[in-house]
């Protein structure tokens, strides 16, 4: 599949009405406040009229919650879903696990009225009703449908870095490969050069840490980091929380148990649109509980 036109210019439909809810999730707020504050920061600068999603719950994630009780899946996705909604917005998230199930329960939704049915009768407890008139997107979708990416390069300059990506299982997930795409895209216009390596697709390890969390640990997170230490890259660059959160958790366990060091510095892609643009590190705050320190990517920055 190719990348729509509208993705590499500017967008056709981007008069920058768009307006979006921005669905947090579990890990960002409490992990990731640099990727938080870069993506809140940067969409406006490109004209994204972004609030957050206020009341939210877990997304919750559609790989435990559809095989255990389908009505709490979509119960509780339908009451993140309404929030947006209600505020007479779509829905954005960063997270690939929050996209995938809130996508998939607000398809599921859509085509579904005995299901829709059956989630508003819960949901009338709390006084409420959804439609499931709004659509959920990923970031990466808004950044390079609704914004476009020749706009985005135009508007600042490359970051002089060298990178590698970790895409995420769940970004392969829907749209036919076509948010990997894009990441890639957004990855190349935006620095120097991007790595490809050989685990480049393999998971994280995230899920399958509720079944064995030492092969979580040591067969596929480690694995990754090991061979993204061979590369000589300057940053390790994700746009999952998820993932985010395997990795920081895998770092922190191997450091515990054989003195494991990682001192690449694992970033969000915003916080590079963010950098390119000329909004300062210090600014979305990029130093701030960081598991691989940054300064070396920050020095490397400064000196243009």
């Amino acid at each position: 599949m190719t990348i729509p036109d509208n993705a590499l210019t500017n967008s056709s439909h981007a008069s920058y009405a768009a307006r979006y809810a921005f669905f947090l999730g579990c890990v960002m707020p409490v992990k990731m406040p640099w990727a938080e504050s870069a993506i809140m920061q940067v969409l406006p600068h490109f004209g994204i009229d972004v609030t957050y999603v206020t009341k939210s719950t877990c997304c919750p994630r559609a790989g435990v919650w559809m095989s255990v009780d389908e009505r709490v899946w979509l119960t509780l996705a339908s009451y993140n879903l309404l929030q947006a909604e209600q505020a007479g917005r779509d829905l954005i998230a960063s997270c690939n696990g929050c996209y995938v199930t809130l996508y998939e329960a607000n398809k599921t939704l859509k085509e579904n009225p005995e299901k829709l049915n059956m989630v508003n009768d819960y949901l009338e407890a709390t006084n409420n009703q959804y439609h499931a008139s709004i659509r959920v997107r990923h970031l990466l979708q808004v950044l390079c449908e609704d914004i476009g990416v020749e706009k985005i390069k135009n508007a600042g300059q490359k970051v002089n870095i060298r990178i590698a990506l970790h895409p995420g299982c769940h970004l392969r997930v829907f749209e036919e490969g076509l948010l990997v795409k894009y990441f890639n895209t957004l990855a190349e216009a935006l620095t120097a050069e991007v790595v490809h390596y050989s685990t480049e697709q393999i998971c994280c390890g995230l899920q399958a840490n509720l079944a064995d969390r030492e092969y979580a640990t040591y067969e596929l997170a480690k694995k990754k980091l090991e061979e993204i230490k061979k590369l000589n890259v300057d940053a390790f660059v994700i746009v999952c929380s998820g993932c985010y959160d395997q990795f920081e958790r895998t770092l922190k366990t191997l450091e515990s148990e054989i003195g494991y060091k990682f001192d690449i510095p694992i970033i969000h892609l915003a916080e590079i649109l963010a950098l390119s643009i000329g909004i300062s590190p210090d600014e979305f705050g990029m130093r701030l509980l960081r598991t691989a320190p940054v300064d070396s990517l920050i020095e490397k920055w400064e000196r243009g």
